[in-house]
């Protein structure tokens, strides 16, 4: 590493958190400011939401650290849980006991008895929940009902549920109108300025002692503008840079040295959440197929053999853009044929398909944990079958599949987004767009993805059974139908006539079973959390 080169003894820019580097941007501090606030009212919950980097984990940590001792705080950081395991891991948090076959009624008297005694103490109880996008809407229902415990001034529990942008759109859902009433306070954490970039930089490289002048002010604006202000990106890039500067034996990053760090960091990340739903960025060879408008069918058949980048700041108006919106790095002559055949090329292991299907979900993995074992961790499953392309935008979650190259050799995509002229896929994290011929001409209809089953079991539901996740696909099926017929648990001749009734409207087979295929179908036809095939739509 280059510490010894620079005359540091740890790495500025670690994407490890770290107290050391706590930085507070101005709206860090108002976020914090906001959410410390609406913890003293009377409300239930509070809300913190930003993209992916933008530094929740950081306000969340800077939270628990002002909260008075007095408070006694549960933090839930893998929320992927269904009701019964969330209301064992409050236990836990809480230090609290119970039996292993304790039901849902014993664990919410168990926390509801604590709740009271806290209060009885003076003790402030505090629930924060991260990567909440991942709940279930039962699971914030039951979230809800843990909050109805108050007195006439002040809620018992307070929670705070921290996420991506889409938990803003989870909780819009009409079943959850009665918590999304109860958020008294929220802040959405916008990336940083320009000026605050630099603050970040000079704050992080201040914090090891580096006495050299790493980044100049030209080179601090450009990693600002590449990165758009996310501080993970930010750190990335920064480290990336050093690590190019020592082995060029320069103690200040050169722009040829933040242009080739940008390019290594950011060409796999997959982008924000645009208004334009064009939003490609960092794929260069992508950029003149959304100059030369020459999307109407493969790109990787028809554009020329070479073409030319140029660096331009300007963004495509969506008006203009057919394919692409990007933001082009450098001056370059690249061969497309070349680009496609090593994206190709880096995607003959499916493990790494694997990972960025994981990572769609918003759970980072190791090579080789990225698995099918590795799912049943976060309450995932994969499943494994063959459909048609319509199939794949009914089931609407990225999905795996094993594509041919001219040699008949296998190479794994993952499907990122379907369109009526477009597919996107992940190759080897590089995004590309092919038309449905092309995709379909490659694939024998093979697939896989990863899912949450309903409470965790993904066996099917059938005719005469009876339990929770009867009354599960009951309620869901009445969401869909715009059904008011009572709750029921008992899998009888009434609700059969309404799982046909869904299946004939999605075309699918109507036989009446609720196995794999019509779960997945009715998860994404009542948009449940979780990643689409449709993903940056707004």
């Amino acid at each position: 590493m280059y510490q010894d080169f620079f005359g540091i003894n740890e790495a500025p820019f670690s994407i490890v958190p770290s107290a050391r580097f706590l930085y507070l941007s101005e709206r860090h501090r108002e976020a914090l400011t906001h959410m410390l606030s609406g913890l003293t009212d009377g409300g239930g919950f509070g809300l913190l939401t930003g993209e992916v980097g933008t530094g929740k984990t950081t306000v969340l940590r800077a939270m628990i650290s002002r909260l008075p001792q007095q408070a006694q705080v549960a933090v839930i950081l893998n929320p992927a849980l269904s009701s019964h395991d969330l209301l064992a891991t409050i236990c836990d948090e809480l230090g609290l006991s119970y039996r292993d076959e304790a039901s849902f009624k014993q664990l919410t008297d168990i926390i509801y008895q604590h709740l009271i005694a806290n209060h009885a103490a003076g003790r402030q109880t505090l629930l924060l929940v991260d990567e909440a996008q991942h709940l279930m809407p039962d699971v914030l229902e039951q979230l809800r009902l843990l909050t109805n415990l108050e007195t006439d001034s002040r809620k018992l529990l307070k929670v705070v549920l921290i996420g991506q942008p889409e938990l803003q759109q989870l909780l819009q859902q009409e079943r959850l109108r009665q918590l999304a009433q109860r958020i008294t306070s929220r802040y959405h954490l916008l990336p940083l300025t320009e000026i605050e970039v630099s603050e970040y930089i000079r704050y992080r490289l201040n914090a090891v002692d580096c006495l050299y002048s790493v980044f100049n002010a030209n080179i601090v604006s450009y990693i600002a503008k590449q990165t758009q202000g996310v501080p993970r990106l930010i750190n990335l890039v920064c480290d990336k840079s050093m690590q190019l500067a020592c082995q060029g034996g320069t103690h200040s990053v050169t722009k040829a040295m933040a242009v080739q760090a940008c390019e290594d960091i950011l060409s796999w990340q997959v982008p924000s959440v645009t208004s334009s739903r064009l939003s490609l960025a960092w794929l260069p060879w992508t950029i003149a197929a959304a100059l030369c408008g020459v999307m109407a069918t493969v790109a990787w058949q028809y554009w020329p053999q070479t073409h030319t980048i140029t660096q331009s700041l300007a963004a495509v108006s969506s008006s203009q853009a057919t394919a692409t919106d990007m933001v082009p790095l450098k001056t370059a002559v690249v061969s497309t044929e070349t680009r496609l055949e090593t994206a190709i090329n880096d995607s003959r292991n499916q493990r790494n398909a694997m990972q960025s299907l994981y990572q769609l979900w918003g759970f980072d993995t190791a090579l080789n944990q990225a698995t099918c074992a590795t799912s049943s961790r976060i309450a995932l499953t994969c499943f494994s079958g063959s459909t048609s392309l319509t199939r794949l935008g009914l089931i609407n979650r990225p999905v795996i599949v094993t594509l041919k190259d001219g040699q008949q050799q296998p190479f794994y995509a993952v499907v990122y987004a379907i369109t009526n002229d477009r597919i996107e896929l992940l190759l080897d994290k590089q995004r590309i767009s092919v038309t449905p011929a092309w995709f379909e001409a490659r694939w024998n209809g093979h697939f896989s993805l990863l899912w949450r089953p309903p409470l965790g079991n993904k066996t099917t539901i059938r005719f005469g059974q009876s339990g929770a996740r009867v009354a599960w696909l009951n309620q869901q099926l009445n969401t869909f139908l715009g059904d008011d017929g009572p709750q029921v648990s008992y899998f009888d001749q009434t609700i059969l006539d309404k799982l046909r009734r869904f299946q004939r409207a999605q075309d699918i087979t109507a036989d009446g079973i609720a196995g794999p295929m019509t779960l997945m179908i009715l998860d994404s036809a009542l948009n449940l959390p979780g990643p689409t095939l449709q993903p940056e739509q707004v």
